[in-house]
């Protein structure tokens, strides 16, 4: 449906726009595209002496690119001509490879756009430039370490560039950066951008981004949890409410054999399960995102894994997976004892806070 009607509105609100600028002189052509989950190429447009301009026809308020292979600016169709230059911003020299475009031009919105976008890849670049001096550092002694600094500048990255949108949610420039931001930002986080009355909305390169959100809140705190059917390691078929909601704490664990991080997580699991079970009321459910049995088999085993195991082996596809909207692993829900989850996503040190103080 989401996939009509986009096609529909596409049809409905062509608008012609135009775009022009200057790139140095020996730039051969610049290249317009579609900005949509899979960029689109639209045109190559020739440079002569410098210059190019180009006029087309594309969905009104669609967000659009015009660059090279190594660099393009986003910009909206909303009806008024860009012109743009590629700009040193060091010595005014022109220069094309990893240089934003600076909007000479246009209208307030994209104007707006080609700034959020400098500080944006900012963001960017500076978690390019820590994750290359961790990789230079990197030994098999401190490799851990290392791994947990870089997801620690990761998340700064995100904050930052989740930060930096929040100033234009009064324009359609998140169009542009949600539909891959949004699949690392956290459902608080999203939540501010899915307000209805934003202009961005019901734009249909968002629609994916909506399907994200409907997805995150299917494990938010305060929702029931949800049943599912799985097999166990012998081939039994059980469900999830034989063990939730029936008076113990429950972890439900999504995790794959494959899946580096859940192999670097598990024992933090396997330490919080042999502290608390037997002891307190707590128990563990793996659910497993494998399609390969022995491998699945095999990675229970040698991350010592006691608890209940279950899965499809339908992977990505697993029904169990979709009902808990995962979009990344490891993930995991705690269920309190009557059926309640009250807590998500825990992992290394929050996980053990957590269960300390509802034991200790």
């Amino acid at each position: 449906m989401a996939m009509l009607l986009s096609g529909l509105w596409a049809v409905a609100q062509d608008q012609t726009f135009t775009v022009s600028g200057e790139v140095r002189s020996d730039v051969k052509e610049v290249i317009i595209t579609m900005r949509a989950q899979k960029p689109v190429e639209i045109a190559r447009v020739p440079v002569q002496s410098g210059l190019f301009t180009y006029t087309g026809t594309q969905p009104k308020d669609a967000v659009l690119g015009v660059g090279t292979d190594k660099y393009y600016q986003p910009f909206v169709n909303d009806g008024t001509p860009l012109q743009v230059f590629f700009v040193d911003n060091v010595n005014g020299d022109m220069k094309v490879e990893g240089m934003p475009l600076l909007v000479m031009a246009g209208s307030d919105q994209n104007i707006q756009f080609a700034k959020a976008d400098r500080e944006i890849s900012k963001y960017n670049d500076e978690f390019s430039a820590t994750l290359a001096q961790l990789q230079a550092q990197a030994t098999p002694d401190n490799l851990e370490q290392l791994q947990e600094q870089a997801m620690a500048a990761s998340q700064k990255a995100i904050d930052g560039m989740v930060a930096e949108l929040m100033k234009y949610r009064s324009t359609l420039i998140p169009v542009a950066y949600l539909p891959d931001l949004s699949q690392m930002m956290t459902y608080s986080q999203l939540k501010e951008f899915m307000t209805p009355d934003a202009p961005y909305y019901n734009h249909p390169q968002l629609e994916q981004v909506k399907s994200v959100f409907e997805a995150m809140s299917l494990k938010q705190p305060g929702q029931p949890y949800h049943d599912v059917t799985a097999n166990d390691m012998y081939g039994r078929e059980h469900k999830l409410s034989e063990y939730c909601g029936r008076g113990n704490y429950v972890l439900v664990d999504f995790w794959a054999s494959w899946c580096g991080p859940c192999r670097q997580e598990m024992p933090t699991v396997v330490e919080c399960y042999n502290l608390y079970h037997g002891k307190k009321n707590f128990e563990v459910v793996g659910i497993s995102l494998d399609e390969k049995e022995g491998a699945w088999k095999a990675a229970v085993t040698k991350l010592g894994m006691a608890w209940p195991q279950l899965c499809d082996l339908k992977g990505w596809s697993s029904p169990a997976a979709a009902a808990y909207g995962v979009q990344a692993i490891p993930s995991n829900v705690l269920v309190d004892p009557q059926g309640q989850i009250i807590a998500t996503d825990l992992r290394g040190e929050q996980l053990k806070a957590t269960l300390a103080e509802l034991f200790e």
